[in-house]
């Protein structure tokens, strides 16, 4: 990773080193993935969602990925492969626990001698409703990182899916993307249907869902690491909840 590089992404985010050299050793993971398992893997969640539709978000400390065929062959492979093509960048990573070992619903971690870590999950499809995807050019950040294409959400699903999210955890991480989701147009009509259809009402989202935003303190401590917050948790959920009120 360059220093301009480096530079860069700390000054767009406002995050310290650690963050950077995480979201550094992502890119470079799913540059990995493309290559081995592109066509083998649905890339989803937060961090899929900040390499596709709203790069300028947050960055994030997770991979999440469910498997499209065989969940214990694929973390095998992975196992393997991932580790092998890090070792230009970052020689001696090492999986603790393995992805292996671990049931699909824990994460994996993959850590590099100077302490960089980040969590992979790798779940099985089975049980996983069948929402929309589409194959997408990744937003790789760094000039040293390989390109990467895979298999994501669409951009509706992504709104519906987070969504879905939000109702079920009501976690700040949810509502911050929805917001950056509004903000893009995401929250529309295919969004609405998508929710109705896989969501947990079977109804179109209502007012009730933004009811009630995150603790103000709990919504910087959990973001602030991530993303330099010009909203509060308030101004959030009101955001959102007129987007889809506007449906």
């Amino acid at each position: 990773m360059t220093d301009h590089d480096a530079q860069s992404v700390a000054d767009q985010f406002g995050v310290a080193p650690a963050q950077v050299r995480r979201d550094h050793l992502i890119s470079h993971l799913l540059g990995a993935l493309s290559k081995h398992a592109g066509d083998r893997i649905l890339y989803f969640g937060g961090t899929a969602l900040s390499r596709t539709v709203i790069p300028a978000g947050r960055l994030s400390e997770d991979i999440d990925l469910i498997a499209l065929d065989n969940r214990q062959r694929t973390a095998e492979d992975l196992h393997r492969v991932l580790v092998t093509e890090l070792r230009r960048e970052y020689p001696g990573a090492t999986w603790q626990p393995p992805l292996t070992t671990v049931h699909d619903t824990q994460p994996a971690i993959l850590s590099t001698p100077d302490g960089t870590a980040v969590r992979i999950q790798l779940l099985s499809r089975t049980g996983y409703s069948q929402w929309p995807t589409e194959r997408r050019e990744i937003v790789q950040r760094y000039t040293d990182a390989p390109p990467a294409h895979l298999l994501v959400p669409t951009t509706p699903a992504f709104a519906a899916w987070k969504t879905v999210a939000w109702a079920s955890r009501g976690a700040s991480r949810d509502l911050f993307d929805l917001k950056l989701l509004a903000d893009v147009g995401a929250i529309n009509s295919e969004a609405a249907e998508l929710f109705r259809r896989f969501g947990p009402t079977n109804r179109y989202p209502a007012p009730a869902l933004f009811a009630t935003p995150p603790d103000e303190k709990l919504w910087l401590r959990e973001l602030s690491n991530q993303t330099r917050l010009t909203v509060t948790a308030a101004q959030a959920l009101h955001h959102v909840r007129a987007a889809w009120a506007s449906v």
